[in-house]
């Protein structure tokens, strides 16, 4: 991997080596037992509701769909798949706090924290209003996720996304939790997904932004870089060693939506490539909302809900390349890390027997 992008006399090990210890337990909070990372991805906002509305219409009964119909439908999601990952990611809106009063959220399963308001790609990111890196430590959250979208050749686009990461990097920093932060490429004015112009420049695009975000991340979510329909198996093997290369942090890979037998095509080529695990959701579950009846819609999830998460842990368990791998790391290594006086935040220690008194 490159270094180019971190400071003169550090390391990519580094960074890890000498990770907070919030940042450290969320870490080992959102991944299994061997450091890989296996996340149900369930912050949706806007897909989420226009999913419902679509199933309301088709079932002839036209509704816009209500709170508790949403909180509700992801609280059900959550309670039947949520133990098969190791950790689940939620928004502010309708799930997070919701899964935690309803006990949906089970023992032992991380939960990762949506910080960005959903807007529309192409506009700069904000937080959803009200809320902060502050309260997501503070609701006991392992980790803070962030979506930004990028056109990397869009210099304003750029100072723009990258400045709110820093922010969030900074504020992270300070609350010492994790932060994930997830890339998206979009299509410019008058363009669509499946325009020329955009397919021909979007790995560039995923790749560039995989540089520039990294630095100031603990984790990437990235896109995966090619058309699994349409490119040759040599081109993606290609273009995910090149996104590896690129990410200075261990890196998992979204779904965007993908249908699931062409995701778990992307998920065995992206693990053989280095990435740490998966992050989905609705290649897991979209289907859901096809389904006509709350007994039908819970046979999906406990059959085909279930078999997919299996299937994806089973590539996961076979391939995919833990954290602590990748910078050559072991339980020892970071233990002999801990300086003795750690926790006086750089303050000279006084003599044995004296009082301490430290910010930490």
């Amino acid at each position: 991997m490159t270094a180019t992008a971190v400071a003169p006399g550090t390391s990519l090990k580094d960074h890890f080596l000498h990770l907070t210890p919030g940042k450290l337990m969320g870490l080992r909070q959102i991944t299994d037992e061997n450091n890989r990372f296996k996340v149900f991805a369930l912050d949706q906002s806007n897909s989420f509701k226009k999913a419902l509305r679509a199933a309301a219409q088709n079932a002839g009964a036209p509704k816009e769909p209500a709170y508790e119909d949403i909180r509700d439908a992801k609280l059900v999601m959550v309670r039947a798949l949520a133990a098969h990952a190791s950790a689940v990611l939620l928004d502010v809106n309708f799930g997070a706090r919701q899964a935690v009063n309803s006990f949906a959220l089970p023992r032992g399963v991380g939960l990762i924290v949506r910080s960005e308001a959903s807007r529309d790609a192409g506009l700069p990111s904000e937080y959803e209003p009200g809320w902060s890196v502050e309260k997501i430590k503070r609701m006991g959250a392992s980790a803070v996720k962030l979506l930004v979208y990028l056109d990397t050749e869009n210099k304003d686009n750029v100072k723009a996304q990258i400045g709110f990461v820093q922010r969030l990097s900074k504020e992270c920093r300070a609350n010492d939790i994790l932060l994930m932060t997830e890339e998206l490429s979009f299509p410019r004015k008058g363009e669509d997904k499946s325009s020329p112009s955009f397919k021909a420049r979007k790995v560039k695009n995923i790749l560039e932004a995989t540089k520039l975000i990294g630095p100031h991340t603990d984790i990437l979510k990235l896109e995966f870089p090619g058309d699994i329909r349409a490119d040759s198996t040599q081109q993606l093997q290609d273009n995910l060693g090149k996104l590896n290369e690129a990410a200075i942090r261990p890196w998992v890979l979204l779904s965007a939506g993908e249908k699931f037998d062409f995701f778990i095509k992307q998920v065995e080529l992206a693990m053989s490539a280095g990435c740490a695990g998966y992050m989905a959701g609705r290649a897991i579950f979209n289907e859901w909302f096809e389904q006509s009846g709350a007994a039908a819609k819970k046979a999906f999830l406990a059959g085909k809900g279930v078999e997919r998460m299996k299937a994806l842990n089973a590539v996961v368990n076979g391939h995919a390349q833990p954290w602590t791998k990748r910078y050559e790391l072991t339980p020892e290594t970071l233990a002999a890390a801990v300086d003795p006086h750690w926790y006086l935040d750089g303050a000279k220690p006084k003599a044995e027997g004296a009082p301490v008194k430290g910010d930490y």
